[in-house]
């Protein structure tokens, strides 16, 4: 349904009633409304008695299918939830029950407006559907992760629902940030070697065939580094669709591979935090996602052992999450959070110290909270040192790889005009 300004609105549902009319007859109808209780106000206020009104199931399963398959078809992008999720907290904060706060955010503007209003849309349906918020944003999985669900359904159990969507989206805004902090790391060496490989190929394949007709018409004996460069030419030309297709092959199997087979996973991840420059960023930025998520489940009130659960997994190495599953494993044996994490052996020791201060002064909570933005600055830190130290080794890669190239296209002229010199 549209309201008269033409903006989304929640949709009316459909009730099916029976009831005895103003002379005594039986009737039995539908009506279109908010909610049960408007229907049944409508319908009385027409002079009948209302005996049974029930929502039309069909027709609510009907609307409930067509929300779902509309927000699985749009691509809700993480931010705008973490925006949705931000301005309900604070509409819920100003005393404004669930529904209505949802009908607002269908019909307000501001940034990704279409996709918070498809959220807010089908989060209403569910609600009214009979749904508790938590079990509406289990029905929107892609939308809506596991940990979201359970911190908004331990708002919901705790009467703390405002404070803890507030926490939630403060933990998404925080992991959108980690990742365009840890791309931007990445986009220079990636947009460098990009420029090579496109660079390399067009001289292979353009510059190289001329110098090769050249070479031919002389008939004497090519060096070694020019015959290899002209053959790799020859090559490139006659077999670039098979090696596009080889490339892309490799790079779907060890994509495969590396999400199914947990050996080359853990082999994977071991190299990745093994590498210079780039290793102390990936484990910076796992301690800042485990410490960062198991802040925001422990401020929710769920226990240390259900918080790992959750902690593991959002570290994005498999190293890490091994790691969290035999610290749930200490805890379940008795062990203290802090006990359990130094016997791993990955975690930094400043992170140890801050939760063994956090559980014997009580204060575990904002100890967690401040090892995360230490750790998230840690990482924005390391990407500083990092982009100065890699242009100039991007550059001298792009330098060694073309003046490789136009030695040898040359060579063979310098020898010719060495041997014209003798």
């Amino acid at each position: 349904m549209k309201s008269n300004q033409g903006t989304p609105y929640i949709e009316r549902q459909t009730f099916v009633w029976s009831g005895i009319g103003p002379v005594g007859d039986f009737q039995r109808g539908t009506t279109d409304a908010i909610n049960i209780n408007i229907a049944s106000n409508e319908i009385e206020s027409n002079g009948v008695a209302v005996k049974t009104i029930s929502l039309n199931k069909t027709r609510q399963a009907k609307n409930l299918l067509s929300t779902r398959i509309s927000m699985r078809g749009n691509s809700i992008k993480p931010r705008n939830t973490a925006i949705f999720i931000r301005q309900l907290a604070t509409l819920i904060q100003a005393g404004i029950p669930i529904l209505q706060s949802l009908e607002v955010l269908a019909e307000g503007s501001g940034p990704g407006k279409k996709a918070i209003g498809k959220i807010a849309e089908g989060l209403g349906q569910d609600i009214l559907a009979g749904s508790t918020l938590a079990e509406a944003c289990s029905n929107h999985p892609k939308v809506f992760n596991p940990l979201t669900q359970q911190l908004i359904n331990a708002g919901e159990v705790s009467g703390t629902l405002d404070i803890i969507l507030h926490n939630i989206a403060r933990h998404q805004e925080k992991a959108i940030e980690l990742k365009r902090k840890i791309r931007k790391a990445l986009v220079h060496p990636l947009s460098v070697l990009s420029i090579a490989a496109i660079v390399t190929a067009l001289m292979l394949t353009k510059v190289v065939p001329q110098f090769e007709q050249m070479f031919r018409s002389q008939g004497k004996t090519l060096p070694a580094m020019t015959a290899f460069v002209i053959d790799l030419s020859a090559s490139l030309q006659a077999y670039w669709g098979y090696g596009l297709c080889l490339i892309l092959i490799l790079t779907i199997s060890l994509k495969q591979i590396y999400q199914t087979q947990p050996a080359f996973t853990l082999l994977v991840d071991k190299t990745l935090l093994g590498l210079p420059l780039f290793g102390n960023l990936i484990r910076a930025s796992c301690v800042a996602r485990f410490s960062r998520t198991l802040a925001t489940t422990y401020t929710a009130g769920i226990p240390i052992p259900n918080a790992l659960a959750f902690a593991g997994p959002v570290s994005g190495n498999l190293v890490y999450q091994r790691a969290v599953k035999d610290i749930q494993q200490s805890i379940a044996q008795g062990e203290a959070l802090a006990e359990a994490i130094t016997g791993v052996g990955c975690f930094p020791n400043l992170l140890i110290k801050m939760i063994t201060i956090g559980e014997q002064g009580g204060v575990l909570q904002t100890m967690l909270e401040k090892s995360a933005s230490h750790y998230e600055n840690e990482v924005e830190n390391t990407i500083e040192k990092i982009l100065p130290l890699l242009e100039p080794a991007m550059m001298a890669l792009l330098g060694l790889l073309l003046g490789g190239l136009i030695t040898a296209l040359y060579l063979p002229v310098f020898q010719m005009g060495t041997v014209l010199g003798g």
